[in-house]
């Protein structure tokens, strides 16, 4: 008899093109008879409600929906489809109960006319469809534990006057949810995880080939974020498996440039990628085959607005007789899903020690809500149930949802085949990055000697909650929202040798020199607080700059700036290129450097600093970026 241990689970995640909308494309096993519609508008990415005709609507509050329509060919129809539950229904535009509230927030865009039919078993129409649309597939790198985010409940006793009560409440009642989760202790393998918690990331390959006369042919509104399939102008020469980079502004060195594999050439100019896309491209934006043997740079920028993303968790009992059937169509019971949607990654970390690895932890991660595989439960009703009464469904359980599991063949970077069935690149089979590669730089120079750091990020976020219609028994955050945004850093150095070195000029021609001469420097910068002193007539409070850098080799390494204009030099206050006094420009400040007489040798200072802004570059040879 199996068991299921910590051992044998799994967490893969991927980004939300929209906050709660876990990506998928699943078909269901339609109900013979079932309920049948099609949409009355344009359904953006993120709706909670949708609207459908009301000719054949025989829909039920707890059925499973398909919304999309699916093209058994995929010969002529582009379209996304996704499965979700009805969790209200309401009469709108004259017809009844034809406007549904959704368990959680569709994930693509829906068209007007899109096809609606109720579904009521994980499996497919086409058996080429079973396992070739999952996405929630990445993993944050090497990890051990997970504190899942399954929803606190708030359940308070009340107090009526009674004279029965005997001091004792009288009636429980259940209150507020709440979802927060943290996966610490990701020792890095690539930079997957980095991006969350700052923004958006930029791919750049080092080589393209072919034409250079691609572009994005969709009218009016070019490539939809999230979008898996994407239109491109005839000529277009791409084949099956090529990697394409996407960018806007007519220049691959945009900031919205990205890259993804070509799966299929569905028509002549119609193609499916491995991955949805990650930004809105524009009508005529540029599409570019990349070369053989190109490496990649991926930029991490700051955005005000963060993407979200959804965890699933897999397990399988320890003797493992939870695989699919032969035909993969029907899941095994045995198998413990649960997957978490629009996490937020509130706050993280990343930090390293002498003799160790670049880690990261997602310190904490609040998210709008949870579906699970758990259908049957011995104590709640099956379709007579309080809170799907009537659905044609064989469960009631509160967050019950449809979706794929994650399998151990689908791990790492969405691959896919066409229409086949998927299968991951596998786990990154990259080496760690050592804190032995690492350097830290301030003005360009390396005067300390580092023998651990602690780069911190608060987002502020805050969950929301309002009034408003969600899944039964979910009474989760409605939204969450990003506050203010604070960095900070710690680092434990060792101090130089007490020799001269060069001054570094900071601004132009007139400005002060930066003294990095002794050992002693750090001590200087503590009781400068960034003010270096009138230069060209202007005081100066501009903090200084600092880079952290890890290489494992010939173009593979994870560098920060703080702040994101560091070059090694100090610019001037005009010119725009760093740290200057100018509002929204500075670079970093020293709180507390204690020079304690610890018996430590060399001599050792903990330091603790803060800054406004930071911007991490990893180069190496993985192409898709979640």
């Amino acid at each position: 008899m199996g068991i299921y241990r910590s051992d044998q689970a799994q967490l893969t995640f991927a980004a939300e093109a929209v906050q709660g909308g876990d990506p998928e494309m699943i078909e269901g096993t339609l109900v013979g008879s079932g309920g049948a519609g099609a949409l009355t508008a344009d359904t953006s990415a993120g709706s909670r409600t949708i609207s459908i005709d009301g000719n054949s609507n025989t829909f039920t509050i707890g059925d499973f929906i398909r919304i999309g329509t699916v093209d058994g060919t995929y010969a002529s129809t582009v379209i996304e489809h996704e499965v979700r539950r009805i969790e209200a229904m309401a009469a709108a535009g004259g017809n009844s109960t034809n406007t549904f509230t959704l368990d959680r927030p569709t994930a693509f865009f829906h068209a007007n006319n899109e096809e609606v039919k109720e579904v009521s078993a994980l499996g497919n129409d086409d058996a080429r469809h079973a396992d070739n649309n999952k996405y929630i597939t990445f993993i944050p790198g090497v990890y051990e534990t997970v504190d899942t985010p399954d929803p606190e409940m708030s359940i308070e006793g009340r107090r009526f006057l009674s004279t029965t009560s005997k001091r004792n409440w009288a009636v429980a009642y259940p209150g507020q949810q709440t979802l927060t989760g943290s996966l610490s202790g990701i020792t890095l393998l690539n930079g997957w995880p980095l991006r969350f918690p700052i923004g958006q990331v930029a791919s750049l390959p080092s080589s393209v080939s072919g034409s250079a006369t691609i572009t994005i042919n969709q009218s009016p509104d070019g490539a939809r974020k999230g979008d898996t399939y994407m239109i491109v102008s005839t000529s277009h020469g791409l084949n099956d498996n090529d990697y394409i980079a996407i960018y806007d502004d007519g220049s691959l060195a945009a900031t919205k440039v990205e890259v993804r594999r070509v799966v299929d050439i569905i028509s002549t100019n119609t193609l499916k990628l491995n991955y949805p896309l990650q930004f809105d491209h524009i009508h005529g934006a540029g599409v570019r085959e990349i070369a053989a043997g190109a490496y990649y740079t991926h930029t991490i920028n700051e955005t005000v607005d963060l993407d979200t993303v959804s965890w699933h968790v897999h397990m399988k009992e320890s003797t493992e007789n939870s695989a699919l059937t032969t035909t993969e169509t029907t899941l095994n019971t045995k198998n413990f899903d649960r997957r978490y949607i629009g996490g937020m990654i509130g706050s993280a970390t990343i930090s390293a020690e002498e003799g160790g690895m670049l880690g990261m932890s997602w310190d904490g991660v609040n998210f709008l809500n949870m579906v699970h595989n758990q259908a049957n439960q011995s104590t709640v009703g099956t379709a007579s149930g309080d809170d799907y009464d009537g659905a044609s469904i064989e469960a009631n359980m509160p967050r019950y949802g449809l979706m794929q599991q994650i399998d151990a063949d689908d791990i790492g970077m969405p691959s896919h085949n066409g229409n086949t069935a998927n299968t991951g690149v596998g786990y990154p089979t990259t080496a760690p990055y050592y804190f032995s590669e690492g350097t830290i730089k301030f003005f360009g120079t390396e005067f300390a000697r580092i023998r651990s750091f602690s780069l911190s990020i608060s987002n502020g976020e805050e969950p929301r909650y309002y009034m408003g219609k969600q899944g039964a028994r979910a009474r989760g955050p409605y939204e969450i929202k990003e506050g203010a945004r604070e960095y900070s850093m710690s680092a434990s150095v060792a101090l130089p040798d007490a020799n001269k070195q060069a001054g570094a000029t900071i601004g132009g021609s007139g400005d002060a020199l930066v003294s990095q001469d002794t050992a002693t420097e750090l001590f200087k910068q503590l009781l400068l607080e960034g003010d270096y002193g009138a230069g060209g007539g202007s005081e100066y409070r501009r903090g200084f700059t600092s880079t952290l850098k890890f290489e494992r080799g010939n173009n593979d390494s994870i560098t920060i700036d703080i702040p994101p204009e560091a070059d090694g030099t100090v610019g001037s206050p005009t010119d725009g290129t760093d740290n200057t006094n100018q509002l929204n420009k500075q670079g970093i400040f020293i709180n507390s450097a204690g020079h304690d007489i610890s018996g430590e040798n060399p001599f050792q200072v903990d330091l603790d600093m803060i800054f406004r802004s930071l911007r991490i570059t990893i180069v190496d040879s993985v192409p898709v970026y979640p």
